[in-house]
């Protein structure tokens, strides 16, 4: 809850959603939160990639008319398929349209999005999995995060570059160490 006031605040949400109702005085904002969103070309599984690297970060209001994100509006009438995958970490909302188009929304979990009554979804618990190319570079990082730190200690003991360097090799190792407690629990 206090990740998505965060996120929320720092994406400026409160002063978008105001925005959007003056554009759009007729439409009922319903939610708004912060996102991470990209339009993939299949309903393909979601998963650690580098197309989050580059994805749109924007705010996703779902109003009694449809998706807006951005540039982009999804109207409800063009929604075939909505899921809501909650994952380690927050949630993610794949939309496919009638128009063959597909959108994955990266999202803070909100329980607004489960008591909506507009946007029928089909809500899962599951796991994001790790595309080949995103395993091997953050095992790479992590393998010279490693080095560097190591060297760190044995030059200065643990100095404050070294505190942080750990830090940032806990950062990234944690995707991974949630996928492993994930496969041993299910």
């Amino acid at each position: 809850m206090l990740d998505r006031i965060i996120v929320n605040t720092l994406y400026l949400v409160p002063l978008q959603v105001n925005k959007f109702k003056k554009q759009h005085p007729d439409i009922e904002v319903l939610i708004a939160d912060a996102t991470k969103a990209r339009r993939v070309k299949s309903n393909e599984e979601v998963q650690y990639e580098m197309g989050w690297a580059t994805a749109r970060r924007s705010i996703l209001m779902l109003t009694t008319s449809g998706l807006f994100c951005g540039d982009w509006t999804i109207p409800l009438s063009n929604i075939q398929d909505a899921t809501l995958l909650h994952i380690s970490g927050g949630s993610l909302l794949k939309v496919s349209t009638t128009d063959g188009l597909h959108y994955q929304f990266g999202l803070q979990r909100n329980p607004a999005w489960e008591e909506q009554k507009v946007l029928p979804l089909n809500v899962q618990q599951g796991a994001l999995k790790f595309s080949k190319t995103s395993f091997i570079l953050r095992l790479l990082i992590l393998a010279w995060l490693a080095y560097i730190i190591s060297q760190d200690y044995l030059q200065n003991g643990l100095s404050i570059s070294g505190i942080l360097y750990l830090i940032l090799f806990i950062w990234i190792s944690r995707p991974l160490l949630r996928l492993l407690k994930f496969s041993k629990t299910h």
